[in-house]
């Protein structure tokens, strides 16, 4: 008799669970706004648009003063950036739209009259001669956090014309190339979530073959095609055998277990379809044909699949290098289920899981949510996360959405399926790869799948060829985007992602006498690489080399020569300064919230970018007492 304890488990079918039904919601953290005129009123709101994509508006305000209208899908909280351009107060609402809801949320607006006490001097710094300098061509664009062009200040910039890129074409090998491994299978094309995952390109470098993978589903149907020679001898502990063959009892079957070895190991022998690697799959045959098991059997078989012996079993033959779940039950992970996965983890076996159907987070559904499991949530072939899929897993990959499932065997040739349980083959099959390379710890296959994977809005999206790359660096990767641009006595920020399974040192080496550390450090996930170029740094180009775990990166750093400027200071009577920069030709100046009385003025040529006012250089003078329009200065 097997023990009355034990839970039923879920196929992870779109097919199979109820999703929920579509929900809007809106939310503000705050009744009333206030702003001074001419400044920007921001409104907290929060946005839950589940099941359906919603429109988020603001009704009631002003031309001119009412934000665009956004579009918005799951759960967001935003700031609505809203432009204070004349005074008043207002009753307005936000509101959300969207399949045939609508929500609304009123707030006020506050808007108050500038202060017509405030003190500013404003005028304009003429170099050379009494007109002001004729401009340069070019496009006058607005960038608050910089762009290429020259500087005008106040976060303004003039674009010079692009030059044409050269031609890139000339000179180029012609060799021919065809489409390698399971590219040549006749339904490769109507694979989409192979390439999306970067698996064709993965297959140059390694095929998984050698790799034994246990499959713990429903069974498999052995006389399939695309399952010839991919099966090893396996274990049935729903009849209590060593034939794990689902039986046929319905017309309603799915095959699930057949459907999910095919995604990871379909052969690549010119019939079908093409699976994610060519391991041998373990076939542990755990839920009935509808889909029901136990929690109990589910440890047996984990055990059984690494190869720990297990009384009233036969000994495994194959013991498994990674063990694939695409099932899943409600609630926490149990102490027994735990001890049976740190066994496991312990004999360098990876397990993966399917993260749940339901909408939900991931966190309430096991064993997804046990230590030591690689849990995998689903996306479309969009990218995005499936509307279905539990949410925060730690890694995404291929399962469907709408109208696009992912291809798989079942009995008599093939069918479309979602769900997360045919996102958790992708992974195991990528798995299999990195191990065909060589034997690695269990933390450096994840740490490498982690490393490799795509940022997406949702999460890490898993990329099969960016892992094979990872794992030459132990299963660590260091990821740094973009260039830093700093002028001497400046500093920098870049962010660094430090994808692995577990915190890591990381030595920081600078070029040129660069001041250069991380912060954290050691670091997991995101940390900052913060560069400083000291004060006389030679103009050039630098790099600062990030090294840990066995993998490294190079952060490019430009110190750019200081350019030419005009310095204005404007000081008042008990010593205070005000100073800004201005381009090397001049221009139109403000300087606001100034006190009181009599100010002198200084403009000079700042040739050398200094910021100090050299003999030589031009200069201009003059008085101004606050609040003064037309202040002129000349500098020459």
């Amino acid at each position: 008799m097997r023990r009355t304890w034990s839970l039923l488990f879920s196929l992870l079918l779109l097919t199979g669970c109820a999703l929920e039904a579509p929900l809007l919601r809106l939310s503000l953290g705050q009744e009333e706004v206030r702003a001074r005129e001419g400044e920007t009123a921001i409104l907290p709101a929060r946005v839950e648009a589940r099941g359906l994509r919603a429109r988020l508006f603001v009704e009631g305000l002003p031309p001119g003063m009412t934000p665009p209208p956004l579009e918005v899908e799951g759960k967001e909280e935003l700031s609505l950036a809203i432009p204070a351009r004349e005074a008043g107060t207002w009753e307005a609402r936000v509101v959300a739209e969207g399949g045939g809801a609508r929500r609304e949320a009123p707030f006020r607006l506050v808007v108050e009259s500038a202060s017509s006490q405030d003190l500013y001097l404003e005028g304009a710094v003429y170099v050379g001669e009494a007109e002001a300098a004729p401009q340069a061509a070019g496009v006058l664009r607005y960038c608050p956090t910089g762009c290429s062009g020259r500087p005008l200040g106040g976060g303004w910039y003039r674009a010079e014309g692009l030059q044409p890129l050269a031609s890139r074409t000339e000179g180029l090998p012609d060799r021919p190339v065809r489409a390698q491994g399971g590219e040549a299978e006749p339904l490769f094309p109507e694979e989409w979530n192979l390439p999306l995952a970067r698996f064709p390109e993965a297959w140059a470098e390694a095929t998984g073959e050698g790799v034994v993978v246990a499959v713990v589903d429903t069974g498999v149907l052995p006389g399939h095609p695309d399952l010839e020679g991919a099966l090893l001898p396996g274990l049935d502990l729903v009849d209590g055998d060593t034939d794990p063959t689902e039986p046929v009892v319905s017309p309603l079957q799915t095959f699930h277990g057949s459907h999910v070895s095919g995604i990871l190991a379909a052969a690549w022998n010119g019939v079908g379809m093409a699976g994610a690697s060519q391991a041998q799959v373990l076939p542990i045959r755990l839920l009935t044909p509808e889909g029901t098991g136990r929690e109990s059997d589910l440890i047996l078989a984990l055990r059984w699949a690494a190869g720990i012996p297990v009384p009233g079993l036969p000994p495994n033959p194959h013991p498994a290098q990674v063990v694939n779940l695409s099932l899943s039950g409600e609630g926490p992970c149990s102490p027994a289920l735990q001890e049976a996965l740190d066994e496991v983890r312990a004999r360098g076996v990876l397990v993966v899981a399917a993260a749940g159907n339901y909408g939900r987070d991931y966190r309430d559904y096991f064993p997804g949510n046990c230590r030591g499991v690689l849990t995998v949530g689903a996306v479309g072939p969009d990218g995005r996360l499936a509307s279905y899929s539990n949410r925060s897993a730690p890694l995404l990959a291929p399962g469907g959405d709408g109208a696009s499932g992912v291809l798989g065997p079942t009995l008599g040739g093939h069918r479309l399926l979602k769900g997360t349980s045919q996102a958790a083959p992708h992974v195991s099959g990528a798995l299999a790869l990195l191990r065909s390379r060589g034997v690695a710890s269990p933390e450096a296959l994840e740490g490498a799948l982690l490393a490799g994977s795509r940022t997406i809005p949702e999460g890490r999206l898993l990329d099969a060829f960016a892992a094979l790359e990872a794992l030459e660096g132990g299963g660590v990767a260091l990821r740094v985007e973009g260039q830093l641009v700093l002028k001497p006595g400046e500093e920098g920020s870049l962010a660094v992602e430090v994808l692995s399974p577990y915190p890591v040192p990381v030595r920081v080496a600078a070029e040129g006498g660069l001041a250069a550390y991380l912060a954290p450090n050691p670091a997991q996930g995101t940390a900052h690489l913060r560069v400083r170029a000291p004060t006389g740094t030679a103009p050039g180009a630098y790099r600062v080399r990030l090294e840990g775990g066995g993998a490294w990166a190079t952060a490019e750093v430009q110190v750019e020569a200081l350019p030419a400027r005009v310095v204005l200071s404007a000081c008042s009577e008990g010593g205070a300064c005000r100073s800004l920069a201005l381009p090397p030709e001049g221009g139109p100046f403000r300087l606001e919230g100034l006190s009181p009385g009599t100010y002198r003025l200084l403009a000079f040529l700042d040739r050398d970018g200094d910021g100090a006012l050299d003999p030589e250089e031009p200069r201009g003078e003059a008085e101004a007492r606050p609040p003064a329009r037309g202040v002129r200065l000349l500098v020459r």
